[in-house]
C-alpha cells in the first residue's frame, strides 16, 4: 500500500507539488526551534552583560546641580487650638546656565564569549545660579533658612565616581559629600554640599564617572549645552532630545545638544514635589551600542527560512521536470534539513567571529553539501552546479536584505517579484508537462 502511494506520488506532478509544500511547512518547525534558541542565547547574553556591567557600574543619569533652600512654614490644622505647628519645607532652584563638556571612552571587557562595553567619562560641568527668589510664593524673609541651603547632584550609581569632586563656587572651594539630603526625592542617589544661596553664584567642577552602556543627562539649566566626544564608532543617541550637531566616523563620534527651559515640561523653580515626576521624561544622552548585534541579524535571517527552503525545493522540482529524473521525498527532507542547519551554524559561528564572516562560512558549507547531494541524486555535475548557483543567489539576496535597514522592505519586495516572474517563466509550459506525465502513466504496463 505504501509502495503504491509512493508510486502515485512519483508519477503525479500535482501530488509532488503538494508533497513539496507539506515538506516545506514541516521544515519550518525546526526553523522555529532555531529561532527560539537564538532568543534564548540573546537573553543569556543580556543577562551576562547586565551582571558584568553592574559589577563595574550601572547606566548613569546625571541630574543637576540643583539648589535646595529650606524654609519654615506654619500650617493651620483643623481641630487644634493655639499656634500652628512649624514645619520645614524645601524650595528647588535650577541654574540659569549649565554647560557640560567631556569625553566618553569605551572599555571593552569579556565574560566568557561575550563582549561587554563599559565606559569611563571625564566631564567638566560649569554654570551659574541666580539668587534664590522666594517672592513669587509670598514667603517671609525671616522664614527662609539661608544657612541651610545646599546644592545637590544626582548620580544614578555612586560606585562610578572615580575621584573626589571639588567645586569652585564663586570665590570658594567646596567638596561634595555623599548623600542628596532632602533632594533625594529628585534622584535615588547623589552628592551635595552647603552653599550660599542669597546671591548670584558661578560654579565649576570636574567629574570622572564610570558607567555601563548608557550616559544620560537631565537639562536642568535655563540654557543647557552638552558637548561629548568619544572614540566609539557606533553611538545610539536617545532620549527626549537628539543632538543639534553630530559627527560619526570610524574613529569615533562627537555630538552637541542645546536645550532651553522652554523645551522642557518643568520650570526653573518649585516647592515640594510638584515637578519631580517631569524630570526623567526630559532625559537624553548616548548609548555605546555594539557595531553589530549578531543575534538580531541571525533572528532576522530566520524570517527568510520559508523563502529559502521553499524556493530551493521548487528549484529541485523544476530541475526534475527538465531532466526526467525524480528524487525521493526523504531526499527532499534531507536537503531541507541542510538548509535549516545553516541558521544553526550561523548562530554558533556568529558568537565567535564577525557576523559577515560567519554568514559566508555557513553559506559555503550549506551550499557545498546541497550541491554534492544533488549531483549524487541526479548523477549529473550540471545539476550540482545549478543547485549551487541557485542557492548562492538566494543566500546573496538574503545577505543584502540583512545589510539594509530603511530599504529592506522595498528591496525584498522587488526581489520576490523578480523571483516570482522567473518561476512563472520556467513553468509557462507546466500544463503540457503535466499532460505528458499523465500520458506516460497511461502507457505504462499494468
Amino acid at each position: 500500500m505504501a509502495h503504491e502511494i509512493l508510486e502515485r506520488l512519483g508519477k503525479s506532478i500535482e501530488l509532488r507539488l503538494v508533497a513539496i509544500a507539506l515538506i516545506t511547512l514541516i521544515l519550518m518547525i525546526p526553523v522555529a526551534i532555531v529561532g527560539q534558541l537564538i532568543l534564548d542565547r540573546s537573553e543569556r547574553r543580556e543577562e551576562t552583560l547586565s551582571n558584568t556591567g553592574s559589577e563595574w557600574s550601572e547606566k548613569q543619569t546625571l541630574l543637576g546641580p540643583v539648589m535646595v533652600v529650606p524654609y519654615s512654614s506654619s500650617e493651620y490644622v483643623s481641630g487644634t487650638s493655639g499656634e500652628s505647628p512649624v514645619t520645614v519645607r524645601y524650595a528647588f532652584f535650577l541654574p540659569d546656565s549649565l554647560t557640560i563638556t567631556g569625553t566618553v571612552e569605551p572599555e571593552i571587557r569579556y565574560r566568557g564569549i561575550y563582549q561587554v562595553i563599559l565606559y569611563s567619562a571625564d566631564l567638566t560641568i560649569s554654570g551659574s545660579f541666580p539668587e534664590a527668589d522666594f517672592s513669587r510664593w509670598s514667603i517671609n524673609e525671616d522664614d527662609i533658612r539661608w544657612q541651610e541651603a545646599f546644592i545637590a547632584l544626582g548620580i544614578t550609581d555612586m560606585r562610578g565616581i572615580k575621584d573626589e569632586i571639588l567645586v569652585n563656587w564663586s570665590d570658594t572651594s567646596l567638596t561634595f559629600v555623599s548623600g542628596m539630603q532632602e533632594a533625594s526625592i529628585l534622584a535615588p542617589a547623589g552628592v551635595s554640599t552647603p552653599v550660599t544661596a542669597n546671591e548670584p553664584s558661578e560654579f565649576s567642577f570636574s567629574l570622572g564617572l564610570n558607567g555601563n552602556d548608557e550616559l544620560m543627562f537631565i537639562p536642568v539649566g535655563k540654557t543647557t549645552r552638552i558637548d561629548l566626544s568619544s572614540s566609539w564608532p557606533s553611538p545610539s543617541f536617545r532620549g527626549a532630545f537628539l543632538p543639534d550637531e553630530r559627527t560619526i566616523t570610524e574613529d569615533g563620534f562627537s555630538a552637541s545638544w542645546q536645550v532651553l527651559d522652554l523645551n522642557r515640561a518643568f520650570g526653573q523653580s518649585w516647592r515640594g514635589e510638584s515637578e519631580d515626576s517631569l524630570l526623567d521624561s526630559s532625559a537624553f544622552g548616548v548609548s555605546l551600542y555594539p557595531p553589530i548585534d549578531q543575534y538580531r541579524k541571525t533572528q532576522r535571517s530566520t524570517r527568510y527560512g520559508f523563502l529559502l527552503i521553499g524556493l530551493t525545493l521548487l528549484a529541485f522540482f523544476l530541475t526534475e521536470l527538465r531532466i526526467g529524473l525524480r528524487a525521493h521525498p526523504f531526499q527532499y527532507i534531507l536537503v531541507g534539513l541542510d538548509l535549516v542547519l545553516f541558521f544553526l551554524m550561523l548562530l554558533a559561528l556568529g558568537e565567535h567571529m564577525a557576523f559577515d564572516l560567519a554568514y559566508v562560512l555557513s553559506s559555503i558549507a550549506t551550499i557545498g553539501l546541497a550541491a554534492l547531494y544533488a549531483r549524487a541524486i541526479y548523477r549529473s555535475l550540471g545539476v550540482g552546479l545549478l543547485t549551487a548557483g541557485i542557492l548562492a543567489i538566494l543566500y546573496t539576496f538574503i545577505f543584502l536584505l540583512l545589510q539594509l535597514q530603511d530599504y529592506a522592505l522595498l528591496a525584498g519586495s522587488i526581489g520576490l517579484f523578480l523571483l516570482l516572474a522567473i518561476t512563472m517563466y520556467l513553468t509557462r509550459n507546466f500544463s503540457n508537462l503535466s499532460a505528458l506525465a499523465r500520458l506516460k502513466k497511461s502507457d505504462d504496463p499494468e
